[in-house]
């Protein structure tokens, strides 16, 4: 029986390519999303059909805790292990700081930052009793870099990446290892909208000269899962084609 993922925001973007990347090494899938779709159901029979892996899916608002932790549970009784989990959905809007509201910096904050803390208390408790795992945690240049208009999303992501170091320390002791990873400038719907100007300013700024893509992504996460990173915990591995230099 192969080894089994849970990804969180599963359904486009950086999560979708997530789900291709595990299915092609042979994981079976827990693809998480907010709402039911068909197209992407359609997806995941494709993915099912070309891997010969078995995909699970659970559907939850990461606003709602009750829920997340309802759909949780009970799919953690049916497929019974968890050896990687990557905490990847994600919600951020542009604000500037006298503009935003407490209940926009709560909900960032809820989808960003405490959502995922619950998922991995839930998850974790599963690698434990298994004998370890791999915890990633998806959270973004805008939590180490200082950009206008992204108070709740940098604040929201930046707690992130506190929490993934105090969580590889409290589950070194499991084996169970935690780290995140930090996308900058990839090729995604939350980074396309911000506008021609602020993509042209990015580029020219970015020492590789190009824009990265949810494969340069999936890539450093499934060698984090892997037996190959089993020295690496408490890491934030930053992905923005040297931006941050």
């Amino acid at each position: 029986m192969g080894k089994r993922v849970l990804i969180t925001g599963s359904n486009r973007g950086i999560g979708k390519k997530l789900v291709e990347q595990f299915a092609q090494n042979g994981f079976n899938i827990v693809a998480c999303a907010r709402k039911k779709d068909d197209s992407f159901d359609d997806y995941l029979k494709d993915i099912v059909r070309m891997y010969n892996i078995d995909v699970t899916t659970s559907y939850f608002d990461m606003e709602d805790e009750q829920c997340i932790k309802r759909e949780l549970k009970s799919v953690i009784n049916k497929v019974k292990t968890v050896d990687v989990l990557i905490n990847n959905a994600g919600y951020g809007q542009n604000a500037l700081f006298p503009m935003i509201s407490s209940n926009e910096l709560k909900k960032e904050m809820q989808i960003n930052y405490i959502s995922p803390i619950i998922i991995s208390q839930m998850v974790s408790r599963v690698m434990i009793r298994n004998g370890g795992g791999s915890i990633i945690n998806i959270a973004s240049v805008s939590g180490i870099r200082n950009e206008q208009g992204r108070l709740a999303y940098g604040s929201s992501k930046a707690a992130l990446i506190f929490a993934t170091k105090t969580m590889s320390l409290e589950l070194a002791p499991n084996n169970v290892r935690v780290n995140s990873v930090s996308p900058g400038f990839i090729d995604t719907d939350m980074w396309n909208n911000r506008g021609e100007q602020i993509y042209k300013k990015v580029l020219s700024e970015t020492p590789l000269g190009r824009q990265g893509n949810t494969k340069d992504v999936a890539d450093l996460v499934y060698y984090l899962a892997s037996d190959a990173a089993s020295y690496i915990t408490g890491q934030n591995i930053v992905v923005d084609g040297g931006r941050m230099i």
